[in-house]
């Protein structure tokens, strides 16, 4: 039983999963270098904060996933955020109805895109977080394309029936087909006598050509439409002779 090849489609659900995470991505490090290059910062105030350690082996205040909760004010007007990353701080838990300051940056003209000053500020991300969200859109650009491109799979390529040239035509025609020299009925191939006008047909008739009709002057050796050889014997006869038997 012949195996069924593999599709090079990817199943829909995970193919909106990776897109999905994907330009997560793109979004997290253009919005990081925006708001370091056109943001301002503010004080705000953290009401929510979480540290969670990853791997318990690591060192003290090592391998943690911190996540922050925060509010700010812009002209009167109160925007939340709110950040999980990965840090080496261990802030103490906040307790019931307890806050603290933090620097936050967001855009003047678009505040609901912001991130603590730690996130989004050159000075304090290091020079390998910059590097980071320089080229990380620009991977995940390329891979998302290349993962759209996968999707689609491979387009089968349409063979088109090329078509015989005319002259091999004509030449096939020509091969199956004859027609009688007083006439020109068209005969079959093996027909001996034309059945239209009772002529016997001769390879050598002359007058017509026997394989394609045409009549010939007095003195053709070949055909003026196909070429062929009106008289391969070499005997040359008039076109004037009686409509019964072709000599």
């Amino acid at each position: 039983m012949a195996k069924k090849k593999g599709s090079n489609k990817i199943p829909l659900p995970i193919f909106i999963i990776v897109c999905a995470v994907l330009l997560f991505a793109i979004y997290t490090s253009l919005s990081t270098l925006v708001l370091a290059i056109w943001g301002d910062t503010v004080i705000g105030t953290v009401d929510s904060y979480g540290s969670r350690v990853d791997d318990s082996k690591a060192e003290p205040k090592r391998s943690r996933t911190i996540s922050k909760g925060y509010w700010f004010l812009v002209k009167g007007k109160e925007y939340r955020g709110y950040v999980m990353y990965n840090s080496d701080e261990a802030w103490p838990s906040l307790r019931d109805d307890e806050t603290r300051s933090e620097r936050i940056r967001y855009l003047p003209f678009f505040p609901y895109i912001n991130k603590p000053a730690m996130l989004s500020d050159f000075d304090e991300m290091g020079e390998v977080a910059v590097i980071y969200h320089i080229i990380a859109p620009i991977a995940c650009l390329l891979l998302l394309l290349l993962i759209i491109r996968t999707s689609r799979g491979r387009k089968k390529k349409k063979t088109v029936a090329r078509k015989p040239a005319a002259p091999r035509a004509a030449q096939a025609k020509r091969d199956t087909n004859i027609f009688c020299p007083h006439c020109g009925s068209k005969l079959p191939e093996d027909a001996a006598f034309c059945a239209d006008c009772g002529a016997e047909i001769l390879a050598d008739a002359p007058g017509f050509c026997s394989d394609c009709g045409a009549v010939l002057p007095d003195d053709a050796e070949f055909c003026i439409q196909c070429g062929k050889a009106v008289n391969p014997s070499g005997t040359k006869r008039g076109r004037d002779e009686g409509p019964g038997r072709i000599r």
